[in-house]
């Protein structure tokens, strides 16, 4: 293998371009769990159909959930669609092209996982912002719709894992999963003869 420094220059909007997109998309795909047709049905004494639809889907989703509805019902409004929801598309296309540019060049892309060794479990579920800041590896991936997987590739001080991020070409998924699989062969990982 060679080693071949790549760059991914819109990589750095990506947070808060996946941050518009995702809670939009969830908005207008999670309409339609009404409690009738799709989703959840709420068992508590219902007086008529607008009651059902809200003690459904105030039971049926959770707060991280009824949040990014709020936020992408905002994003998609009148208004508000073109300044946010159009502009992140076009971003999200530029994130698209950086990486069809880097793989003109390498098959594989490695990265972080996350900007920070990883935190104990439970420690920063009182600080969703840390907990989005945590995915800014891994978003672009989602944007582009390309494949990727996290693989251990050590500890730190306190033997909290650190992950390494392997990012493929558009539906390569067998070809990550081989080289995932070499890798933690040559770490050590699993069983077999290291390469």
């Amino acid at each position: 293998m060679k080693v071949v420094d790549v760059r991914l220059p819109n990589s750095k909007h990506a947070l808060s371009t996946y941050y518009l997109i995702a809670p939009s998309e969830c908005s207008s795909n999670l309409a339609r769990y009404d409690g009738v047709h799709y989703g959840h049905r709420t068992s508590a004494p219902i007086k008529n159909g607008e009651e059902l639809y809200l003690k459904s889907r105030g039971e049926g989703f959770g707060r991280e959930v009824k949040l990014r509805i709020m936020l992408g019902t905002y994003a998609l409004s009148a208004g508000y669609y073109d300044a946010y929801y159009m502009k992140a598309n076009q971003v999200r296309r530029l994130v698209q092209q950086d990486f069809e540019e880097a793989f003109s060049q390498v098959s594989c892309i490695l990265s972080p996982t996350s900007p920070t060794t990883a935190f104990k479990l439970g420690a920063k579920t009182d600080d969703p912002l840390t907990m989005y800041l945590s995915d800014i590896y891994t978003l672009p991936v989602n944007l582009a719709g390309l494949p990727g997987l996290s693989v251990p590739s050590g500890v730190d001080s306190k033997s909290l894992p650190i992950g390494l991020q392997m990012i493929g070409k558009p539906f390569d998924e067998l070809g990550l999963l081989q080289l995932a699989h070499a890798y933690e062969k040559l770490r050590g990982v699993l069983p077999g003869p290291k390469l």
